[in-house]
């Protein structure tokens, strides 16, 4: 049990890295995502409508709503544009709406949907300091707490309203209480899991993974647990344990899936509903899967699951047909196997692949052992079930990922984040019990701990606030992580406001832009911006004879990355100069007389 004191500091590292957090997106402008998410959100609870935004379940997105019910928007004008009366999924233009033109105070808008979402950071820091403080007890468990909320890929992406952590936070919870189901069985337990599971299915479609991982999960436990030495009695045994993880899923989906989802759709027209689906659908290649979501999407008691069913062949349509993007120096329609490995490990501080290697080590070291000991990977399994779980979870998810032609930032890898932190600082609490007889050793671990520990958290505070473009030294640093992949790993939108401020600051009575974001341009810049593309200026003579802003550019890093190949629409000319500044690290801004 955690004492007082252990209850203080715990409190006092979360209360640091939440305030990090606050404080490093108070003047971050709405990013991409945020655009459909907050609107999306905005219309489920004032409308029970689910017509806008299906592609993500609604968790992330009604918790950032919930703080906009109590602000000042104008729903009169705002339901009465077409991009709710008339468009197909017009998320888009609707979040942009109500952010910029619904709402009396667009940058308290945009703060305000943030919050809540840090919740889904906060509860999963405190899963993760407890399941490891219960199994391997105090260090290792504060180990895992640092590394998890100064992780500057976690704290960036904690701060949006998206639905990444969120799917990090269902699946945690997930695998947590189905792990504590199996090795206590009883009707709390079962109660628990299913709810989190049904909650993680709610989180982002992505965690239709858990399936098949806690599928696995509860064979595996019940073959290694087993002590019935006939054959057909195990496989009775792997039966019955198949039938109550289906149990599982099945109640998790009625109770908590079903009951959402008729939440969010009772008031969307049954016949708009049907039609939305249709035209969504068109180009979805399996009739098999297309037609009885169709089929049931205007039927009274289905056509809530039809809704889910909808947005999760929309993921399957996205996913297949890729994204366009700049990887390396080459815009590809997929980057291929190597696309993940490579971002995150230049997204990554230097200090956690010093801990991984520390740990690899121990593991390799133990695995010697007990090969002299024992033979039988069941006996090692049914004494490191919770290892053995998070491992397994890794290695589907990174083999799902890796496969995947959707390459837009290393943040679809959060849900692999804790399992890795709490194996790595598992296996350093292991190697820290073992000398705790050796006082000389144990001091010179703490002491290169403790080194790297500070590493880890000085390169957290030292990007703040840009923890978005955080990349290590093997990629050059922040300002250099441009070079090798933008999007989400750098370039989301969010330095909008800031490129504001300057040229307000620095009296710039007009600038060219090329902005990748959804944010109103409009206002934030008012009068001061000119909209360019890649399109616009053939070469750097061509801009000095036909700008119109005495020679200021702003280009964001997406774009001047991405424009590649022919001579239109390429910004070669650009990226030869050197910028006067650059914004966030994401928005390179030139001065070009």
């Amino acid at each position: 049990m955690l004492n007082k004191k252990n209850k203080l500091i715990v409190s006092a590292i979360i209360s640091a890295a939440v305030i990090l957090a606050i404080t490093s997106v108070w003047n971050d402008s709405v990013i991409v995502d945020e655009v459909p998410h907050v609107g999306a959100g905005y219309s489920y609870l004032t409308k029970g409508d689910y017509r806008l935004n299906p592609e993500h379940p609604p968790l992330a997105k009604d918790l950032a709503a919930i703080p906009l019910l109590f602000l000042n928007i104008d729903k009169n004008s705002l339901f009465g544009t077409q991009y709710w009366n008339k468009d197909i999924n017009g998320q888009w233009d609707f979040g942009r709406f109500l952010i910029f033109k619904a709402s009396s105070d667009p940058q308290k808008t945009s703060r305000m949907a943030k919050l809540p979402v840090l919740l889904f950071y906060i509860l999963s820091a405190i899963l993760i300091f407890k399941w490891i403080f219960k199994i391997y007890g105090r260090f290792p468990a504060y180990t895992a707490l640092i590394l998890f909320l100064f992780s500057p890929t976690i704290m960036a992406h904690a701060r949006f309203v998206t639905t990444d952590l969120a799917a990090l936070f269902g699946i945690l919870f997930s695998t947590y209480f189905f792990i504590e189901y199996l090795k206590n069985p009883n009707k709390k337990t079962f109660w628990l899991a299913s709810v989190f599971f049904g909650i993680a299915l709610v989180s982002k479609f992505s965690t239709f993974l858990l399936i098949p991982f806690l599928g696995i999960l509860s064979l595996v436990y019940a073959w290694t647990n087993s002590d019935n030495k006939f054959f057909i009695k195990k496989i009775k045994e792997l039966i019955m344990a198949g039938f109550k993880s289906l149990a599982i899923f099945i109640l998790g989906f009625i109770i908590v899936v079903w009951p959402v989802y008729y939440f969010h759709t009772y008031n969307y027209p049954a016949e708009r509903q049907k039609n939305d689906t249709a035209d969504i659908l068109k180009s979805f290649g399996n009739k098999y899967l297309k037609s009885p979501v169709v089929w049931a999407s205007d039927k009274p008691v289905l056509r809530s699951t039809a809704q889910y069913g909808l947005g999760l062949l929309m993921v399957v349509q996205r996913s297949a047909g890729g994204n366009t993007i700049y990887f390396q120096g080459e815009v590809l329609n997929t980057a291929g196997k190597k696309y993940f490995p490579t971002v995150y490990l230049i997204k990554e501080p230097l200090a956690w692949w010093g801990l991984v290697i520390i740990a690899l080590g121990i593991i390799i070291t133990k695995t010697k052992t007990l090969k002299l000991k024992t033979k039988n990977l069941g006996i090692w399994i049914k004494d490191h079930f919770t290892e053995f779980s998070m491992l397994l979870w890794l290695v589907i998810y990174w083999a799902t990922s890796i496969r995947s032609t959707l390459n837009i930032g290393v943040r679809h890898l959060l849900p692999t984040y804790p399992f890795a932190i709490m194996l790595v600082s598992s296996q350093i609490g292991f190697l820290a019990n073992k000398l705790k007889n050796k006082k000389h050793n144990l001091f010179t671990l703490y002491f290169l701990l403790c080194t790297l520990l500070g590493w880890y958290v000085f390169e957290n505070i030292n990007i703040y606030p840009y923890y978005l473009t955080y990349f290590n030294q093997l990629a050059g640093g922040p300002s250099n992580g441009y070079k090798i992949a933008v999007d989400s790993n750098i370039d989301w939108g969010q330095d909008l406001k800031r490129l504001s401020d300057w040229v307000e600051k620095n009296n710039i009575p007009k600038i060219s832009l090329d902005y990748f974001g959804w944010a109103d341009q409009d206002w934030y810049l008012r009068d001061k911006i000119k909209w360019v593309s890649s399109k616009t200026y053939t070469d750097l003579e061509d801009f000095k004879l036909k700008n119109e802003t005495d020679g200021w550019i702003a280009v964001s890093a997406t774009f001047l990355m991405g424009s590649r190949g022919g001579k239109e629409g390429n910004y070669g000319w650009l990226r030869e100069q050197t910028p006067i500044t650059v914004i966030g690290n994401s928005i390179f801004v030139y001065y070009l007389k």
